[in-house]
């Protein structure tokens, strides 16, 4: 009989001890699970499949913990953290993807805005063809009549549709006959040097007018030099 009471005094102290005994609530595992799912909220748009995933987990978590089932719920846990985490980095790498994306376009887009500047920048060329001086009785070009020339060949490459002539003077020094002869010279001399810089020969037509248009009748030497010239004028 005192055998019995005794054993029946040890199971009721064991069971005291037992009850008064903490469960083993996975708080820390909670806590952290509680955090990740809060953090990743927005990611129902961007990783909808994972989030849901990871709200599933929890769900399922939260009832394990209900029913006392720590280590399982623990368990539950990690598995609802760890899908939390994966939908955002499916969204931080979705992030990514969209910035790089809108990084190319913005680039695709600034390219042809940057090749018109660069064309809108680009020195247009002469704005207008120069006339060609020469010295007194001659027909050939000198250094400076050769420099404007190269002017006048580089407008005209520029308007492809252009057609000029090209008209010789002289000062009133001379016969008239001699001086048509010589306007007639210079605008040839004018022609062939154009035509060997690319020019097509058919765009240019040349005329004389020997002494007959003084850009000054002053009579002076300087009046002289400068009606001593060739002229061009675009035809329409």
């Amino acid at each position: 009989m005192k055998k019995q009471w005794l054993c029946l005094l040890c199971w009721s102290v064991s069971a005291l001890l037992f009850a008064a005994c903490p469960k083993n609530i996975p708080q820390p595992e909670i806590d952290a699970a509680e955090n990740s799912m809060s953090d990743i909220e927005q990611s129902k748009d961007c990783a909808p499949e994972t989030y849901q995933a990871a709200k599933t987990m929890m769900d399922k978590a939260r009832a394990l913990l209900k029913e006392e089932r720590y280590e399982e719920a623990k368990t539950a846990l990690l598995a609802a953290q760890g899908l939390a985490e994966k939908a955002r980095q499916e969204c931080e790498q979705k992030r990514k993807e969209e910035e790089r994306l809108r990084l190319e376009q913005a680039k695709t887009q600034a390219e042809p805005v940057a090749r018109e500047i660069e064309v809108e920048e680009k020195p247009a060329g002469p704005a207008a063809m120069v006339t060609v001086f020469f010295g007194f009785d001659q027909a050939t070009l000198s250094d400076e009549a050769r420099q404007a020339l190269g002017n006048n060949a580089e407008y005209l490459g520029i308007h492809q549709q252009a057609r000029v002539q090209v008209a010789g003077h002289c000062d009133e020094r001379g016969s008239t006959e001699y001086n048509l002869s010589l306007g007639e010279r210079r605008a040839q001399s004018v022609r062939s040097y154009l035509v060997k810089m690319g020019v097509n020969p058919t765009r240019i037509d040349i005329i004389s007018y020997g002494e007959e248009q003084p850009a000054n009748p002053s009579g002076t030497e300087e009046a002289w030099s400068s009606n001593r010239r060739a002229e061009f004028q675009e035809l329409k």
